[in-house]
């Protein structure tokens, strides 16, 4: 029994000086935070942590105001306002910063967390104008909080392939969000509870905020860490096949167009014209080859090193999409294939121009390369919800079932002759998914040997 008696004191603890612990605490994780932007991450993670760096901020000096407030009794409407839209103002910046860990999360998304925040603030201003009673700012308080928050921990949990650590990390917050049902409520039945009442459950519950916070805290530079090092290996992994292509695939072209070249020159008086051309039109197609294997390393490359910025505006599809037809009209006349769009005009969307070509450009390069002679290729797109889906189909000689696993990997060849032996490396599908993934949609592929293939991808519109 001295035991258990000794134990409880370790939650003797007035509420101011738990207030204490929530400053103290705040400010060493946003030291903790601007220490991690200013020597450890990346250029694309420093603004995720000024964000939630900030929050923390906020939050330091809301629990520092609420620490000095020496009258709690009289009704004070500045003493009121301020810290309640400091710690507002902190998990509004939270909340946002966890949005920005949330892949598919858009323009739209962040605006409707804005337009949460500011109508949480005229609705707490007004609560304070007609002077409500504190348990009904109390529990009013802890609903804004809640609603800020419930958005981005539910994303947290129910995106998809996300880590078992960030799943962690929403269940935690789930855990804050419980807390803050329960604290809404608790003050509408005990009608004396106020933010420094000796209330026993108060103190419990500002214990359990504070463990949370700093869990969420340390959690969030955590979650960072790892997906750091996820790039640094897939770039590592990336850099392996980026000298593979170099030392292989790019040599053989070359090789040909000089072997072929040299042949010409040693029997140029030997051949008649119709031979001449036949060796010139395999330059030419060699050289083409090369030129288009060139032009997706470099394109990848700058990906890759992050120096292709990603530019989302609106635009009308059908120009890119009439320009990539315009562009291999040759190739398909060649083979008597059947190329056409189904995209009506005046449809427009909201993503990065460039990449969107060079996206359109590989999968229908593709679909001519592996569809038969007097064959059909079709481009179409429709609208489902925020995401736009276009298909590129063909009725071509389809994928064997045991390479669509891999069909979009780095790591594996895809070296497949296309129906007039016409040559490839797989880096253009590589670089569809890349371009792809940074408009928060995905691709696939259905096919069947002998009768054609469809790829669909999706792009969520207005994401940034």
């Amino acid at each position: 029994m001295e035991t258990l008696d000794q134990f409880s004191k370790l939650f003797v603890l007035d509420i101011r000086s738990t207030m204490g612990l929530l400053f103290w605490g705040n400010l060493a994780l946003a030291a903790l935070v601007f220490t991690f932007r200013f020597a450890l991450f990346s250029k694309d993670n420093q603004k995720h942590l000024l964000v939630f760096g900030c929050s923390k901020i906020f939050q330091t000096l809301a629990w520092l105001s609420f620490f000095l407030r020496t009258d709690t009794v009289t009704f004070n409407a500045v003493n009121i306002i301020i810290p309640n839209t400091l710690i507002f103002s902190s998990y509004f910046l939270e909340s946002i910063a966890m949005l920005m860990l949330v892949k598919s999360s858009t323009k739209k998304d962040f605006r409707g967390q804005a337009i949460l925040f500011v109508v949480a603030l005229l609705s707490f201003y007004y609560a304070v104008w007609v002077e409500s009673r504190t348990n009904i700012r109390v529990s009013l308080a802890s609903l804004i909080i809640f609603l800020l928050l419930i958005t981005p921990a539910l994303r947290f949990l129910t995106e998809a392939r996300s880590s078992l650590f960030k799943k962690i990390l929403g269940f935690n917050y789930i855990i804050l969000l419980v807390v803050l049902i329960f604290r809404m409520f608790y003050p509408l039945f005990k009608t004396s509870t106020t933010l420094y009442s000796i209330d026993a459950t108060q103190k419990i519950i500002f214990l359990i905020i504070f463990m949370m916070m700093m869990i969420s805290g340390v959690g969030y530079l955590l979650l960072l860490q790892e997906e750091k090092e996820l790039q640094i290996k897939k770039l590592l992994e990336d850099k392996d096949k980026f000298f593979s292509i170099i030392a292989h695939d790019l040599r053989g072209p070359f090789n040909g167009i000089i072997g072929l070249s040299e042949l010409l020159l040693e029997n140029d008086n030997e051949l008649d014209q119709k031979e001449s051309n036949e060796f010139i039109q395999m330059i030419h197609q060699s050289s083409k080859n090369t030129f288009s294997l060139l032009e997706n390393l470099l394109t990848w490359a700058k990906s890759q090193t992050g120096s292709l910025e990603f530019s989302p505006v609106n635009f009308e599809i059908s120009t890119i999409t009439d320009k990539t037809i315009s562009l291999l009209a040759n190739i398909a006349k060649s083979k008597n294939i059947s190329l056409r769009s189904e995209i009506e005009p005046n449809q427009f969307v909201v993503a990065d121009k460039n990449m969107l070509e060079t996206i359109f450009r590989n999968l229908i390069t593709n679909a001519l390369k592996f569809t038969e002679n007097n064959g059909e290729v079709l481009l179409s797109m429709q609208r489902e919800k925020n995401q736009v889906v276009f298909l590129i189909k063909d009725n071509g000689i389809g994928i064997a079932p045991q390479k669509l696993t891999n069909l979009f990997s780095i790591n594996h060849k895809n070296h497949s002759l296309g129906t007039n032996d016409e040559t490839g490396t797989g880096l253009g599908l590589m670089l569809c998914k890349d371009f792809v993934e940074k408009h928060g949609g995905e691709i696939w592929v259905t096919s069947e040997v002998g009768k054609g293939s469809e790829f669909k991808f999706s792009i969520v519109e207005g994401l940034n």
